[in-house]
């Protein structure tokens, strides 16, 4: 429970930057190591030094891009059009999640000897159905259940597909408790979410 714990945490402060607080505030540059964790595994987000302050009735800004384009956390449309909006911090929770679940970081994949970055990789996994094969090897099976897994993987994908398909912060966490809690089918992004 520990890493979902973290996840929808880290979703959930995310969201209430974007909708909940009196400006929305985009973050600009989540990444594993923004996100730090205490003794209760409660995760805060760190390094504010980059964000943005969206100006009331306005859902997006162009800006010149700051931050490290390699890094593999940042949505392509911020980095080549300098277009900032929420969902650009979506797209950099969804490749936080893909590296909690995998335990790599985003540019240390070697698959069948090629090299991609983790996001390609977890594509591929996806589209063939191996889902477990993107499951960091130091987790114990016994401890997370195989559906459960398959829906945070979606989930991740899902944070990092195109503008125009990527959910809000709020969409993900809702999907994210959802799966959690189990009761509801939904299709969001174009991936369907089965829920028992």
């Amino acid at each position: 429970m520990g890493t979902r714990k973290i996840i929808l945490q880290e979703v959930g402060g995310l969201s209430y930057q974007h909708e909940k607080y009196h400006v929305p505030i985009i973050h600009t540059d989540i990444r594993t190591s923004n996100i730090l964790l205490d003794r209760e595994l409660q995760q805060k987000i760190a390094n504010f030094g980059l964000i943005r302050l969206l100006p009331e009735d306005t859902t997006h800004l162009s800006t010149k891009f700051s931050g490290t384009l390699n890094s593999g956390y940042v949505a392509p449309e911020y980095a080549i059009y300098g277009q900032l909006f929420e969902k650009v911090d979506t797209y950099s929770f969804g490749v936080v999640v893909l590296e909690i679940i995998s335990g790599k970081r985003y540019k240390d994949v070697d698959y069948q000897l090629v090299t991609q970055n983790l996001l390609d990789h977890a594509r591929d996994l996806h589209e063939s159905g191996e889902h477990l094969n993107l499951m960091d090897e130091k987790l114990d099976p016994s401890e997370y259940a195989v559906e459960h897994v398959v829906e945070i993987i979606k989930i991740a994908l899902m944070c990092t597909q195109p503008p125009s398909t990527r959910p809000t912060t709020s969409e993900a966490e809702w999907e994210g408790l959802i799966e959690l809690m189990g009761t509801e089918s939904r299709v969001v992004g174009g991936l369907e979410f089965l829920h028992k």
